[in-house]
Protein backbone atom coordinates (compact mmCIF):
# COMPACT_ATOMS: atom_id res chain seq x y z
CA UNK A 1 0.00 0.00 0.00
CA UNK A 2 2.71 2.51 1.09
CA UNK A 3 5.11 1.25 -1.91
CA UNK A 4 2.07 2.30 -4.27
CA UNK A 5 1.24 5.12 -2.73
CA UNK A 6 4.66 6.65 -2.66
CA UNK A 7 4.81 5.68 -6.89
CA UNK A 8 1.57 7.31 -7.22
CA UNK A 9 2.64 10.80 -5.99
CA UNK A 10 6.12 10.82 -6.86
CA UNK A 11 4.24 10.25 -10.73
CA UNK A 12 1.96 12.76 -9.84
CA UNK A 13 5.18 15.53 -9.05
CA UNK A 14 6.79 14.41 -12.35
CA UNK A 15 4.16 14.88 -14.51
CA UNK A 16 3.96 18.53 -12.68
CA UNK A 17 8.04 19.08 -13.73
CA UNK A 18 6.96 19.42 -17.10
CA UNK A 19 9.37 16.52 -18.10
CA UNK A 20 8.42 14.27 -20.34
CA UNK A 21 7.76 11.56 -18.19
CA UNK A 22 8.54 7.22 -19.76
CA UNK A 23 6.89 5.06 -16.65
CA UNK A 24 9.36 1.80 -16.96
CA UNK A 25 7.57 -1.13 -16.64
CA UNK A 26 8.99 -4.91 -16.63
CA UNK A 27 7.05 -6.53 -19.56
CA UNK A 28 7.60 -10.51 -17.72
CA UNK A 29 7.10 -9.02 -14.08
CA UNK A 30 3.65 -11.14 -14.02
CA UNK A 31 5.24 -14.10 -15.60
CA UNK A 32 8.53 -14.41 -14.18
CA UNK A 33 7.89 -13.41 -10.46
CA UNK A 34 11.11 -11.28 -9.99
CA UNK A 35 10.92 -7.52 -10.80
CA UNK A 36 13.58 -6.45 -12.93
CA UNK A 37 14.66 -3.27 -13.17
CA UNK A 38 17.15 -4.22 -16.15
CA UNK A 39 14.14 -5.02 -18.60
CA UNK A 40 11.95 -2.43 -17.22
CA UNK A 41 14.49 0.07 -18.85
CA UNK A 42 15.45 -1.50 -21.29
CA UNK A 43 11.68 -1.64 -22.11
CA UNK A 44 11.08 2.11 -21.74
CA UNK A 45 14.29 2.75 -24.07
CA UNK A 46 12.58 0.84 -26.84
CA UNK A 47 8.72 1.85 -26.73
CA UNK A 48 9.99 5.71 -26.84
CA UNK A 49 9.93 7.25 -29.39
CA UNK A 50 12.44 7.50 -31.40
CA UNK A 51 13.54 11.33 -31.40
CA UNK A 52 13.71 10.70 -27.87
CA UNK A 53 18.06 11.05 -28.07
CA UNK A 54 18.74 11.02 -23.67
CA UNK A 55 17.55 9.22 -20.88
CA UNK A 56 17.70 10.11 -17.42
CA UNK A 57 16.44 7.18 -14.81
CA UNK A 58 15.20 8.05 -11.65
CA UNK A 59 14.00 5.05 -9.11
CA UNK A 60 9.98 4.75 -8.21
CA UNK A 61 10.90 5.65 -4.97
CA UNK A 62 12.87 8.99 -5.54
CA UNK A 63 12.10 12.61 -5.15
CA UNK A 64 11.53 14.28 -8.21
CA UNK A 65 14.52 16.67 -8.89
CA UNK A 66 13.80 18.89 -12.07
CA UNK A 67 17.26 21.23 -11.20
CA UNK A 68 19.32 17.18 -11.68
CA UNK A 69 17.36 16.54 -14.40
CA UNK A 70 18.00 20.06 -16.49
CA UNK A 71 22.17 19.10 -15.50
CA UNK A 72 21.66 16.37 -16.69
CA UNK A 73 20.32 17.34 -19.75
CA UNK A 74 23.32 19.75 -20.51
CA UNK A 75 25.59 17.26 -18.95
CA UNK A 76 24.76 15.11 -22.14
CA UNK A 77 25.45 17.85 -24.57
CA UNK A 78 29.26 17.04 -24.02
CA UNK A 79 29.12 13.72 -22.17
CA UNK A 80 27.79 10.15 -23.38
CA UNK A 81 26.33 9.50 -20.25
CA UNK A 82 26.47 10.64 -16.17
CA UNK A 83 26.03 9.86 -12.79
CA UNK A 84 23.27 12.27 -11.50
CA UNK A 85 24.37 12.05 -7.22
CA UNK A 86 26.94 11.95 -5.24
CA UNK A 87 24.99 12.28 -2.00
CA UNK A 88 22.09 11.28 -0.71
CA UNK A 89 19.24 11.29 2.06
CA UNK A 90 16.29 9.63 2.86
CA UNK A 91 12.86 10.40 4.33
CA UNK A 92 11.77 8.49 7.51
CA UNK A 93 8.78 5.77 7.56
CA UNK A 94 6.16 8.54 9.45
CA UNK A 95 7.01 11.21 6.79
CA UNK A 96 6.80 8.69 4.06
CA UNK A 97 3.53 7.82 5.19
CA UNK A 98 1.91 10.86 5.73
CA UNK A 99 2.90 12.02 2.35
CA UNK A 100 2.16 9.49 0.54
CA UNK A 101 -1.30 8.42 2.31
CA UNK A 102 -2.35 12.07 3.38
CA UNK A 103 -0.72 14.10 0.79
CA UNK A 104 0.97 16.06 3.94
CA UNK A 105 4.71 17.61 2.90
CA UNK A 106 7.24 15.53 3.60
CA UNK A 107 9.53 18.07 5.73
CA UNK A 108 12.94 17.62 6.31
CA UNK A 109 14.99 14.56 5.45
CA UNK A 110 17.06 12.62 7.42
CA UNK A 111 20.47 13.57 7.89
CA UNK A 112 23.13 12.49 5.12
CA UNK A 113 23.00 8.51 4.67
CA UNK A 114 25.90 8.82 2.00
CA UNK A 115 28.84 10.81 0.59
CA UNK A 116 29.84 8.85 -2.90
CA UNK A 117 28.52 8.13 -6.09
CA UNK A 118 25.12 6.74 -6.48
CA UNK A 119 25.22 4.76 -9.46
CA UNK A 120 20.99 3.75 -9.79
CA UNK A 121 19.92 7.17 -11.10
CA UNK A 122 22.20 7.92 -14.46
CA UNK A 123 21.70 9.91 -17.75
CA UNK A 124 22.85 8.60 -21.21
CA UNK A 125 21.89 8.82 -24.61
CA UNK A 126 20.32 6.74 -26.83
CA UNK A 127 23.40 6.04 -29.30
CA UNK A 128 25.38 5.19 -25.68
CA UNK A 129 22.66 2.68 -24.26
CA UNK A 130 22.89 0.63 -27.71
CA UNK A 131 26.82 0.57 -27.63
CA UNK A 132 26.30 -1.00 -24.47
CA UNK A 133 23.60 -2.99 -25.48
CA UNK A 134 21.13 -1.75 -22.42
CA UNK A 135 21.23 -2.93 -18.84
CA UNK A 136 21.78 -6.96 -18.99
CA UNK A 137 18.72 -8.43 -18.37
CA UNK A 138 20.01 -11.77 -16.72
CA UNK A 139 19.84 -9.29 -13.41
CA UNK A 140 16.42 -9.72 -11.46
CA UNK A 141 15.06 -8.47 -8.28
CA UNK A 142 17.54 -6.20 -6.17
CA UNK A 143 21.09 -5.77 -6.95
CA UNK A 144 23.63 -5.12 -9.22
CA UNK A 145 22.12 -4.55 -11.96
CA UNK A 146 23.12 -0.60 -12.14
CA UNK A 147 26.86 -1.45 -11.25
CA UNK A 148 26.88 -3.51 -14.01
CA UNK A 149 25.50 -1.22 -16.15
CA UNK A 150 28.22 1.62 -14.97
CA UNK A 151 30.84 -0.56 -15.37
CA UNK A 152 29.88 -1.42 -18.91
CA UNK A 153 29.51 2.63 -19.58
CA UNK A 154 33.00 3.08 -18.06
CA UNK A 155 34.75 0.64 -20.13
CA UNK A 156 32.77 0.82 -23.37
CA UNK A 157 31.71 4.51 -24.02
CA UNK A 158 34.28 6.25 -21.19
CA UNK A 159 33.78 9.67 -20.55
CA UNK A 160 36.07 12.84 -22.05
CA UNK A 161 35.99 14.63 -18.83
CA UNK A 162 36.00 13.83 -15.24
CA UNK A 163 32.65 13.08 -13.89
CA UNK A 164 31.40 16.38 -11.74
CA UNK A 165 27.97 16.40 -9.64
CA UNK A 166 25.26 19.03 -9.81
CA UNK A 167 25.15 19.31 -5.71
CA UNK A 168 21.49 18.20 -5.50
CA UNK A 169 20.92 15.34 -3.08
CA UNK A 170 18.99 11.88 -4.00
CA UNK A 171 16.31 11.60 -1.77
CA UNK A 172 14.55 8.17 -1.20
CA UNK A 173 11.35 7.68 0.15
CA UNK A 174 10.90 5.21 3.15
CA UNK A 175 10.23 1.66 1.99
CA UNK A 176 11.34 -2.01 3.25
CA UNK A 177 14.43 -3.20 3.54
CA UNK A 178 13.95 -6.70 3.34
CA UNK A 179 14.68 -7.58 -0.13
CA UNK A 180 18.72 -6.06 0.22
CA UNK A 181 20.35 -8.86 0.38
CA UNK A 182 24.25 -8.38 -0.63
CA UNK A 183 25.30 -12.24 0.03
CA UNK A 184 26.76 -14.83 -2.54
CA UNK A 185 22.35 -16.20 -1.70
CA UNK A 186 21.19 -13.48 -3.88
CA UNK A 187 21.86 -14.81 -7.74
CA UNK A 188 22.92 -11.18 -8.82
CA UNK A 189 25.74 -11.01 -6.44
CA UNK A 190 27.10 -14.48 -8.16
CA UNK A 191 26.29 -12.63 -11.49
CA UNK A 192 28.13 -9.69 -10.98
CA UNK A 193 30.97 -12.19 -9.33
CA UNK A 194 30.84 -14.05 -11.81
CA UNK A 195 30.87 -11.28 -15.10
CA UNK A 196 33.80 -8.81 -13.16
CA UNK A 197 36.02 -10.72 -11.22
Amino acid sequence: MIREGVWRRVRAEWERTGCDLIVAADPEFAARGKFSVSRAINNAVRVAPAEYDRFVCFGADMAPCPATVAWADAELDVQPWTLLFDRGTSVDEAATKGWAVAGHAYGHPEPELFASPCVGPVAFTRTTFDRVGGFDERYEGWAYEDVDFWYRLQRDVPRTAPQTYPGTPLVQFWHPQTHHDLSMDNPNVRLFAATWG
